[in-house]
């Protein structure tokens, strides 16, 4: 079984390494592994010539034949889509994962294969920062490799690493740590036995991915304690007596540039800048690959020339990495910051060269993310139905054992018995099924409803700010037009206006997300509700707001009473309704027919019983009482002329309902709209 791991290993590598030096060839003999036979050696061959069509072929023979198990198939065709870079069918093939049965993990190699295939795939979702999916495949795989005898699974430096990642960007530190410290002792036990350069170069790697999501959580005094395990790391791989250069130049590189980026967030200008001076040093920091690193650096030090200047590199990059242009990832990753690098260091031509290219693939791309998506919320669907119909399969085995037993002693009323029973369940099995059909039919309608709607909406609001920054950009590189300082000013102005503005529709999506996901937020933030309206009014901006009058009315024991809740979720909540507020009070929402003199918001503050309420009134256009639900359903907007996505209110109605609370609208008032949000003390 070591042999087959070490395999595996390889191949798995060559993903990892893809653009870096070329792994020295492997001459062991693994056809003594169990389940490892001359299928998997033809295989093995093919891919050494890296004829990948030819590769793919062959494998689905050999599946079609038998030769080679399912389990191993998608692994072996999984690593060969990944490096194509045709990453949508690796993706599709990982989700194959969840059908795959305890009882076809019968050889050393289906298991190895069933191992690596999901720790790939587990470390793609983190990747699409898919967190959630994440944990539920890495708990899944667990389950399935424990029930075959396998019981270290996310006991693995890499699979504790990942979901104490993904715990920690959901929120929850304390189990983050608990699984950093438990890749921690796995590294520890494989330096036991195994301390070559390769085993430290995999150790080192874990530790500063550690490091990584915690500086980019923001937790900078965590960091330094993984840095220095990595320069223990570092000095041990500079004493073997046949080190791997490119390991201890990439390792260097790694070290270096973690500890640039964290002295440069603490304020350590001089160690930042000897440390990235290291950085650079090295052979590794000179390839396309770490231009988006360096690039980072130079950003936070304001040198934006030189950031302009890696940045040149980034098209033949994304050329040999296979990276998809149309895709959001690589959008946001790669494309946005190099429109940034350009627009700063004064490269206006390339500037608005990157920005028209955003525009014309950011619809593209957002098909592609919202397709992606939906095949992963199909099996997570797919695979807890498949688990409720094997829970009614037992309990169906149960109660037929049952009636067995009984029917030994009373033949023949049982029989009568057992045929009225089977009739009754065939007849409420088929009605059931029958209703079943005609939901999911509603659902798939409904989907393909929304769907279209979410993708018109949502492109609205992107295009509206892009073509903002295309015509600004477009000014700004006009050779004969002069423009004054001010208008300068003002034009900048409005660039970071509506990049701003994309942000937020980002991070509204991602709210979506989240709530859509059932993510229950843990209450255990102890607040008074006066601190919620002051923060939630002050998250709004609208206090700033100049079309209207804002009030704060606090009843009695609101400043004094403390309540058990989640604090950030309750703040945006109410955040949301006060935004919406706001904009349904502005001039333009009443399209020429606003009152006179300005509109006012309410924000009244009680306590009832055991409940805190918040109501927010205005006197702007109001609701209909006709439509007091359905404003609250995802993507609905009364007026389609109005700007939004109409996912404000749904999404603070489902914070609300989290914290276990509620929001309504109460149709009694018709100065405008009330609002009223309930939240348990």
């Amino acid at each position: 079984m070591t042999k087959l791991c070490i395999r595996l290993i390889f191949i798995t590598l060559a993903l990892v390494t893809l653009g870096s030096c070329e792994q020295k060839k492997q001459n062991n003999n693994f056809e003594s592994a169990e389940g490892y036979g001359i299928a998997d050696s033809i295989v093995s061959a093919i891919s050494d010539e890296r004829d990948w069509p030819k590769f793919l072929a062959t494998c689905d023979s050999f599946q079609q034949t038998g030769d080679i198990s399912r389990v191993k198939a998608i692994f072996y065709k999984t690593v060969a889509f990944n490096l194509m870079g045709k990453y949508r069918a690796s993706l599709s093939l990982y989700n194959q994962l969840a059908d795959v049965n305890v009882s076809e993990l019968i050889t050393e190699a289906d298991l190895e294969s069933y191992i690596y295939s999901s720790k790939d795939y587990i470390r793609m979702l983190c990747d699409m920062r898919r967190y959630d999916r994440a944990l539920r495949q890495a708990r899944n795989a667990d389950r399935k490799l424990r029930a075959a005898g396998y019981n270290a699974f996310t006991d693995h430096q890499d699979i504790a690493q990942m979901i104490g990642e993904c715990q920690l960007c959901l929120g929850q530190n304390a189990d983050a740590m608990r699984n950093f410290d438990k890749s921690l002792k796995a590294i520890k036990e494989r330096l036991k036995t195994n301390n070559g350069d390769l085993d430290l170069r995999e150790c080192q790697k874990t530790m500063n991915a550690i490091a990584t999501v915690y500086m980019r959580r923001g937790h900078f005094s965590e960091v330094t304690p993984w840095i220095l395990r990595q320069d223990t790391l570092y000095a041990q791989a500079l004493k073997l007596p046949k080190a791997d250069p490119v390991y201890l130049d990439e390792m260097k590189a790694e070290i270096s540039y973690t500890r640039a980026m964290q002295a440069h967030a603490m304020g350590r200008i001089d160690d930042a800048e000897k440390a990235f001076a290291d950085y650079s040093s090295t052979d590794t920091s000179k390839k396309p690959s770490s231009l988006i690193n360096s690039c980072r650096y130079l950003m936070a030090t304001h040198r934006y020339e030189e950031a302009a200047n890696n940045m040149t590199q980034l098209d033949k990059f994304m050329a040999e990495g296979a990276y998809e242009e149309a895709d959001l990832e690589n959008i946001g990753r790669f494309m946005i910051p190099k429109f940034h690098v350009n627009l700063m260091a004064g490269h206006r031509d390339s500037a608005l060269q990157v920005a028209t290219k955003i525009a014309n693939l950011y619809d593209s791309a957002l098909v592609r993310q919202k397709i992606i998506d939906a095949d992963l919320l199909s099996t997570v669907y797919d695979t807890e139905g498949k688990e409720r119909e094997i829970a009614e399969q037992r309990a169906k085995l149960s109660h037929q054992r049952m009636l067995w037993v009984i029917g030994v002693s009373l033949v023949f009323i049982i029989l009568l018995h057992l045929h009225l029973v089977q009739r009754r369940k065939a007849f409420k099995k088929l009605s059931d099924t029958n209703k079943q059909l005609i939901e999911a039919n509603e659902r798939a309608e409904e989907s393909e409803r929304m769907k279209s709607k979410f993708i018109h909406q949502i492109s609205h609001e992107v295009r509206t700010p892009l073509n903002v920054l295309s015509g600004f950009t477009q000014v700004l590189a006009a050779p004969d037009i002069e423009i004054s300082a001010d208008e300068l000013q003002s034009i900048s102005k409005k660039i970071v206006e509506n990049s701003e503005r994309i942000t937020r529709l980002v991070d509204k999506m991602l709210d979506l997300s989240m709530v859509n996901a059932h993510t229950c937020a843990e209450c255990n933030d102890k607040v008074c509700p006066a601190d919620i309206a002051y923060q939630a009014a002050q998250q709004a901006g609208i206090t700033q707001a100049t079309h209207l009058d804002f009030n704060l009315k606090l009843g009695a024991r609101t400043s004094q009473i403390i309540m058990t809740t989640h604090l950030k979720s309750a703040v945006k909540a109410l955040a949301l309704l006060l935004d919406n507020a706001q904009k349904f009070t502005q001039p333009i929402a009443f399209k020429g027919k606003a009152p006179k003199g300005k509109a006012s918001v309410v924000l009244n503050v009680n306590i009832d019983g055991q409940n805190v309420i918040f109501s927010i009134e205005d006197t702007g256009i109001g609701v209909p009482a006709d439509q007091a639900e359905n404003i609250f359903t995802e993507f609905v907007q009364l007026d389609e002329y109005t700007d939004g996505t109409g996912i404000g209110l749904s999404i603070a109605r489902s914070l609300a309902r989290h914290l276990k609370g509620d929001i309504k609208l109460d149709t009694t008032y018709t100065a405008g709209a009330r609002f009223i949000m309930q939240l348990p003390i």
